[in-house]
């Protein structure tokens, strides 16, 4: 028995393993490392084997009484720990899994400090990339200690945890804001060589980021920040805008709470319509012509008033038009069509005038040619304007109670022009999504995204927005994977959600990045509370995890289903954790490594309200 050994195995089975303890044992052991504390849960033993060292956790100490039948004896026990193989160390590298058992009554040893290194892989930090210059490239990143083993860092693959999608799950107050924050701040603590390349946008629900990421720069001059807010001031700086021409049917359907069977096609057909008529270098104005006539026509044989067809008219024709069809354009030797619909008695002057006129430019073999695939700018009011354009349109072509059932998309939509989301959805000053998207990310390395002022439906869409203009934007590129963009959820069951409508997209994009994304660059990192409302593609694409306390019961059952390394042994654990502890496990750490997160510094503007000291003043 060497000065490690602590015991000997005496079941193996497929549900586990025991190891009684030596009598002769105390608490704790004095090793060529140290002293080492005896059967503590949580702490990892080794056993060894031919060509290879099996590494247990041990998840459970019980007592065994020791019966006997000799006469006057006293009464006595045994302690048996329960053990839960989790990996194996061969050549000095740790590989996550056992390949066979071991055998009965093999020696359970305390695990040395060297084993303890390979396991937790916290050697070759950073890989030397000029010798002469004694530059070096970081490969791990430290993000916090050990809770079990507090003199060993913890330290993720760079290349396995950013390269792929992560999750960080936890009740709130539970530390995931203050976990990101941290993981962040430390990536740029590097100054030579320093993660220049990165580009991380985080979607900050709570406005808690801008706080956390203020003194990067102080610490780290070649890192860049940018914060956006989404705010209706006029006069915030760096106030969020996104192209309003960039949304889709779909968008608009989420912040419309649009009919999937009436009102959604008009969004499409305003979409299209935007798209043909504010186009400066649409010059075929044959489809243009065709509807506008047929617009003009459907409202003059409808059963409105003379009024208000008259204004309808002058409505559409203010904004669309085209040389051949305008409020000024002479229908007849003597007569505009502005003077053919103005009112005169309850009548317009010369109706008959004004229809002969549009007739002439209707071709119903160009009925279905209006679609636009090309990226045209408009204002959020011409799209208002393209929406009543549309409407009478297909009141045209269809059913005039078309009106009535758009009435109400129309109003939520006008709303929305003169509330927050007007501001926010704009022209802005630029042609292309190509050219938004680089000035949006330019030169920093991290774009934290203020969306807290927004109402749900409106955040969603902005985050589902920005997350399809990287996804295009990075498909688009040369290269793939050439500039990899890290994007940041918190509060992620808000958007990523389940979903068996996908709408008219016919797709979830948060689902498409999930299975897609990694190809082309486009890294998710999602922070919720509630995981068990978060999309299950999306999860179950997330190759690491980063779990603080969970206590909710259909969390913790989802959790079980949907995370893989994870056994109901980590799931009991959950429920327990302290403010600022982890379970950390995925592909970019050997093994599940139960963490404690330093303080973010400076830490996330999320702290918990001080009643006393708000209640209790003079």
């Amino acid at each position: 028995m060497n000065s490690r050994s602590i015991g000997k195995l005496v079941s193996i089975s497929q549900r586990g393993i025991v190891a009684e303890m030596y009598e002769s044992l105390g608490n704790y052991v004095n090793t060529m490392d140290g002293i080492r504390f005896v059967g503590e849960v949580g702490s990892y033993v080794s056993i060894y084997d031919i060509g290879r060292t099996i590494i247990g956790e041990i998840t459970g100490v019980e007592e065994k009484p020791v019966l006997t039948s000799k006469p006057m004896s006293k009464p006595n026990s045994s302690r048996q720990l329960n053990i839960n193989l989790i990996g194996e160390i061969i050549s000095n590298k740790f590989f996550f899994g056992v390949s066979k058992m071991p055998l009965i009554f093999s020696e359970v040893n305390i695990i040395s400090e060297n084993d303890l290194i390979t396991m937790l892989e916290v050697s070759d930090e950073e890989e030397t990339i000029k010798e002469t210059e004694g530059s070096t490239r970081a490969k791990l990143l430290p993000i916090g200690s050990s809770v079990i083993f507090p003199d060993y860092s913890v330290k993720l693959n760079i290349d396995k945890f950013f390269g792929f999608h992560f999750a960080v799950f936890g009740n709130t107050g539970a530390g995931k804001s203050n976990t990101i924050a941290t993981i962040i701040q430390n990536i740029f603590l590097k100054t030579n060589y320093s993660a220049r390349g990165a580009k991380l946008v985080i979607i900050d629900s709570n406005g808690e980021y801008a706080q956390a990421f203020s003194s990067i720069t102080a610490v780290n001059p070649q890192i860049k920040v940018k914060c956006l807010v989404a705010s209706e001031s006029t006069e915030q700086e760096n106030r969020l805008e996104i192209p309003v021409w960039a949304l889709t049917a779909d968008d608009w359907a989420i912040l419309l709470h649009a009919t999937e069977k009436t009102q959604v096609p008009i969004l499409k057909r305003a979409i299209d319509l935007a798209r043909s008529f504010f186009d400066p270098d649409n010059h075929d104005d044959d489809v243009k012509n065709h509807i506008l006539a047929s617009t003009v026509l459907g409202i003059i044989n409808s059963s409105d008033t003379s009024a208000s067809k008259s204004d309808k008219v002058k409505g559409v024709l203010t904004t669309f038009k085209t040389e051949a069809i305008n409020l000024d354009v002479m229908i007849d030797e003597a007569t505009t069509l502005r003077n053919a619909i103005t009112m005169h008695y309850g009548a317009f002057i010369n109706e008959e005038a004004a229809i002969n006129f549009v007739q002439a430019f209707i071709k119903n073999d160009l009925a279905d040619s209006l679609v636009v695939a090309k990226q045209v700018t408009y204002t959020m009011q011409q799209f208002l304007e393209a929406v009543q354009f549309a409407t009478f349109y297909e009141g045209s072509i269809s059913s005039q109670r078309i009106q009535e059932y758009t009435s109400t998309l129309i109003t939520r939509l006008q709303a929305l022009n003169d509330g927050i989301q007007g501001k926010i959805l704009t022209k802005t000053e630029f042609e292309s999504i190509e050219a938004y998207v680089n000035d949006l990310l330019g030169e920093h390395q991290i774009v934290n995204i203020d969306i807290s002022l927004l109402d749900d439906s409106s955040a969603e869409v902005v985050t589902k927005v920005l997350a399809k203009l990287l996804l295009d934007h990075l498909k688009r590129m040369d290269s793939k994977a050439d500039m990899p963009i890290n994007f940041i959820i918190e509060e992620a069951h808000r958007f990523v959600r389940n979903e068996s409508n996908y709408g008219v997209l016919g797709y979830n994009i948060f689902e498409r990045i999930a299975k897609e994304g990694r190809k082309f660059g486009l890294l998710m990192g999602i922070s919720s509370q509630r995981p068990s409302e978060l999309s299950k593609t999306v999860v179950s694409q997330c190759s690491n995890f980063i779990i603080h306390r969970v206590q909710n019961p259909d969390d913790l059952q989802y959790i079980a289903k949907m995370v893989p390394y994870v056994n109901q042994g980590m799931i009991d654990r959950l429920t327990y954790l302290q403010t600022g502890h982890a379970l950390v496990f995925g592909t970019a750490i050997n093994l599940p490594t139960l963490t404690k997160f330093e303080q973010a510094s400076p830490k996330p503007d999320s702290d918990n309200a001080k009643i006393s000291e708000k209640w209790y003043i003079e």
